[in-house]
């Protein structure tokens, strides 16, 4: 008989330990993140770790922040001590992805990485050294080194935001910036909330309770997504769509707002851009270049009502002072071409929606009851304050910039923007400003600070002339400044063997009328768009993302671009899909294992998190300063060895290489072993977090930001952060009158770039999905995975105990039926891009003709090492590559060509 006291001591040791130290996890969880837990330490070890619960209450009226954390921080002990943690540098020694391995130092990685660089910078040159952060750089430390190193070698560092699919394309076209959200309290102050473009269930744990929490205070919750999901099932009202159709259900509702005379006409006239007069001659707008001689092209006219005139738009306020600008009608103005009829934006918007997008007409589109179109319009309409949360859905639709457009414009029309409990979020981001010229700057003291700000300063001012606001500066500033050097889309595209897939979207897209080549030429020879250098790539670091299992239709590198590669090196924790096919492996320390602090944050959560060295790092595990600093040393000891002390750049001209550890370092201010000083001086340099010290944030674990700073995606947030209210974004648009950062100055709906016009997307349109695969009956959608997000622990035991423990693929009853398919069983999904096999989850909560694989599986959970993503051929949509329109220019991490996955094409055979 067992001796249950026995068991009992055994379980009272889970309840004895040395320490309990403050951490959090430094992982890409996007929307939810970050989360303060305790760490429980014992003889060396992270036992477990638990929620902290400390978040203050931003005033008595809201609920608090806590307990903020998931189930995948819950067990990130666990990751660290799982059999698949990297614990040495690992060298390949048989083909790339044979798994053959052996073990070396960290002296003879070095090495040998070191001076293949430097064959490679002398043979090749610098811009055929690649940097992948991937979508995994969460650590503002991390970032930090990569950039500083990059740009010390003058290689390319990929930006593969958009690749990603979180661009937010529509959001930036309309707003001028994809950033905007309010904090999780704020939902609190809503009559109305929408979940439409995510699953808040799955992406948001600790933020979802608020708005269950607004659900008692009165709030009515909608959901529109084509599932039944897991949001769905706690929202008042679920509205279910076809997929990639919501343009045609916000057109539609935006139509009944209009004829129903429920748009605030006051909030229309002076947000958007929709009182400008627009020339339907031409299908552009009406600009002072037409009135007269050298007349600005960034200067526009509205039609005083008062005054039976035309006017000059104002660039400096949206105070419209005595103007009463007209919405309908059509005009007469003299040109220098002579007279011409001019009609407002809004007029034409008002014909396209009657012609096309009554309810009626937008239900045989998207599937939605004419019924359930107009009772949603009326209630957005009259609510008190309708908010939609923030997701990241749409944008992985080919047509996701529509779609967001269409959303934009039935929350502008109410007028449900820049107020307490109000306005369609996007893409969620704030961070410490501190860490923003550490990747570029000689040195840390204040002399350094000031000689970087200098480098700006005549860029700043010759803005500032020109009459742009602050935050119209920092995004032009941030695109000059070189934060990447390519985008990563276009570089698969050219260089990584995606073209003969993604290259084909004429085929599945009918509205084109040029195959894409064209598009990517006309980009190039108008500099709309920078192109990847055309040299064949040598070296590819992969630090710390995963290329294999992120990019759709990843095989295509393996095939295409590996085999040009000379050497690849991969930082990680573990042996990711990458990290297989990789020459070197090289050991990361977790987040337990390393002072730290998370390179961005979000409204939602408006706290900046630090983590805590625990424990030392397992095994011969290093911090990534720690390795990619170590790296520039051996570099500048091999290089003096070798005599090969310099080499030309990108420009042409010789930078040196025998001192790039000491620039690395700032000239010696720092080692390889002072990572918890970078995050020091990151952290003290910081001007949004008060007057918090680094040791009052590693004791606490957090800090509440005071306000938005400088950096230059913060500022999208519009908005003042005070101590005792609730985050609103876009108050300085409705309060202040500050512009925004658009080409009319506007919320703009109406874009007069040429290949807006020749697309037919000038306005905000519906078009059907892309049959992208091939024209198959089934369209594969997806979705962040509840139980890991990302594939960081998606090999966690624990977490596939809460799934099936291997990919699924949900399928409708009825699908399954129509193929003799039961749950569970083993299946053959195929189009014209590839196959994979899988096991099927049938489930009457998916619609018929949808199935749904949530990503982050790795490539080795699937038979044969082939996952979904090698059917994904995920188009490039050309309206993607525009440029040279004030706003519409490519700068980090937005208004670039994406990926794009949820329009996927598929059929299913059972195995």
């Amino acid at each position: 008989m067992a001796d249950y006291r026995d068991i009992a001591d055994i379980y009272r040791e889970r309840w004895r330990w040395d320490k309990v130290v403050k951490g959090t996890h430094i992982l890409n969880c996007w929307y939810q993140r970050n989360c303060s837990f305790n760490l429980y330490v014992k003889d060396g070890l992270v036992l477990r770790e638990e929620q902290s619960g400390k978040y203050p209450r931003t005033n008595p009226s809201v609920p608090d922040f806590n307990p903020r954390g998931c189930q995948n921080g819950a067990c990130y002990s666990l990751q660290m001590y799982h059999p698949a943690r990297i614990k040495y540098p690992l060298k390949r020694v048989g083909q790339r992805g044979e798994g053959r391995w052996e073990r070396v130092s960290w002296d003879e990685a070095l090495t040998d990485i070191a001076d293949r660089l430097l064959d490679t910078l002398a043979r090749d040159g610098p811009d055929t050294v690649i940097f992948d952060p991937g979508g995994s750089v969460a650590s503002l430390i991390f970032d930090v080194a990569i950039l500083r190193l990059a740009n010390l070698l003058d290689a390319i560092v990929l930006d593969t935001n958009c690749e990603l699919g979180d661009e937010q394309q529509g959001a930036a076209v309309t707003l001028g910036t994809p950033v905007a959200c309010k904090s999780a309290d704020d939902y609190f102050y809503s009559d109305l909330i929408l979940i439409w473009g995510g699953n808040p269930a799955y992406t948001q744990a600790p933020n979802c309770h608020f708005v269950n929490e607004a659900r008692y205070k009165g709030a009515r919750v909608v959901t529109i997504s084509p599932d039944h999901s897991a949001s769905a099932i706690h929202a008042d009202w679920w509205i279910p769509i076809q997929p990639g159709t919501d343009a045609a259900l916000a057109l539609a509702m935006a139509q009944v707002i209009i004829s129903e005379g429920l748009h605030d006409a006051g909030f229309v006239r002076e947000q958007t851009d929709l009182p400008f007069l627009a020339r339907p001659d031409s299908r552009t707008f009406l600009r002072e270049s037409d009135i007269k001689a050298r007349g600005r092209d960034d200067i526009f006219y509205l039609y005083d009502l008062r005054t039976d005139k035309i006017v000059r738009a104002s660039q400096k306020t949206l105070k419209l002072g005595r103007t009463v600008p007209v919405l309908e009608g059509e005009y007469e103005v003299d040109t220098k071409a002579g007279k011409v009829k001019v009609r407002p934006v809004f007029q034409l918007l008002k014909e396209k929606l009657q012609e096309e997008y009554t309810p009626e007409k937008a239900s045989r589109l998207c599937g939605v009851h004419p019924d359930t179109i107009r009772r949603l319009a009326f209630a957005i309409a009259r609510a008190k304050a309708a908010s939609c949360m923030a997701g990241a859905s749409l944008s992985k639709y080919y047509h996701g910039d529509l779609m967001m457009r269409a959303q934009i414009l039935v929350f502008a029309l109410c007028g449900q923007m820049g107020k307490k409990g109000a306005g369609y979020d996007t893409l969620p981001y704030l961070a410490a400003d501190g860490g923003l010229r550490l990747p570029f700057s000689e040195g840390l003291g204040p002399l350094d600070t000031l000689k970087w700000m200098l480098t700006l300063l005549p860029s700043f001012l010759e803005m500032k002339m020109k009459g742009h606001t602050n935050e119209m500066i920092y995004l032009e500033l941030a695109r000059r400044h070189p934060w990447y050097s390519a985008n990563s889309v276009l570089f698969w595209y050219l260089q990584g063997g995606l073209k003969e897939i993604s290259g084909r979207s004429r085929e599945w897209d009918p509205y084109l009328p040029r195959d894409v080549d064209e598009y990517v030429e006309e980009a190039r020879r108008r500099r709309w768009q920078e192109l990847p250098p055309e040299k064949e790539p040598k070296v590819l670091f992969v630090v710390p993302g995963n290329s294999l299992r992120r990019v759709r239709g990843a095989h295509r590198l393996r095939e295409h671009l590996f085999p040009k590669l000379d050497l690849i090196v991969a930082i990680d924790l573990r042996m990711s899909s990458t990290a297989l096919y990789s020459d070197y492996v090289l050991p990361a320390a977790s987040s337990y294992e390393k002072a730290d602090v998370s390179e961005w944050n979000t409204p939602l959560s408006p706290f900046a998190h630090a983590t805590n060295a625990a424990v030392p790092p397992l095994a011969e595990a290093k911090p990534e300063w720690e390795i990619l600093v170590l790296l520039a040393k051996k570099i500048q000891q091999r290089a003096t060895e070798r005599g090969v002390l310099s080499f030309r750049d990108r420009g042409g001209k010789r930078r040196r290489l025998d001192d790039v550890y000491s620039r690395m370092t700032f000239r010696g201010k720092l080692t390889e072993n002072d990572q918890e000083k970078v995050a020091q001086t990151a952290i003290e340099l910081s001007t949004n977090l008060g007057k918090v010290s680094w040791q009052e944030l590693q004791k606490k674990g957090f800090a509440r930001f005071t306000r938005l700073g400088q950096h230059p995606a913060n500022l999208g947030n519009a908005t003042d952060i005070k101590p005792d209210e609730t985050i609103t974004p876009h108050t300085w648009r409705t309060e202040k009158k500050i512009p925004w950062p658009t080409l009319t100055r506007r919320i703009q709906f109406y874009i007069d770039q040429p290949l807006y016009l020749e697309l037919g997307e000038e306005l905000p349109v519906h078009k059907d999905p892309p049959k992208a695969g091939g024209d198959y009956p089934l369209t594969m959608t997806g979705g962040h995975s509840r139980h890991s997000i990302h594939a960081s622990l998606k090999d966690n035991p624990l977490l596939l105990e809460l799934e099936r423990g291997e990919p699924a693929m949900f399928m409708s009853v009825e699908d399954a039926e129509e193929r003799e398919i039961r749950d569970g069983d083993r299946v053959k999904v195929y189009n014209d891009i590839g196959q994979f096999f899988v096991r099927t989850k049938v489930s009457p909560a998916v619609r018929p003709g949808q199935v749904i694989i949530y990503h982050a599986w790795e490539n080795f959970q699937f038979e044969g090492g082939i996952g979904h993503r090698n059917v994904i051929p995920s188009p490039i949509n050309p309206v993607e590559l525009a440029g040279d329109y004030f706003h519409l220019k490519p700068a980090p991490a937005i208004l670039q060509p994406g990926q794009s996955d949820r329009d996927t094409r598929i059929e299913v055979l059972k195995a």
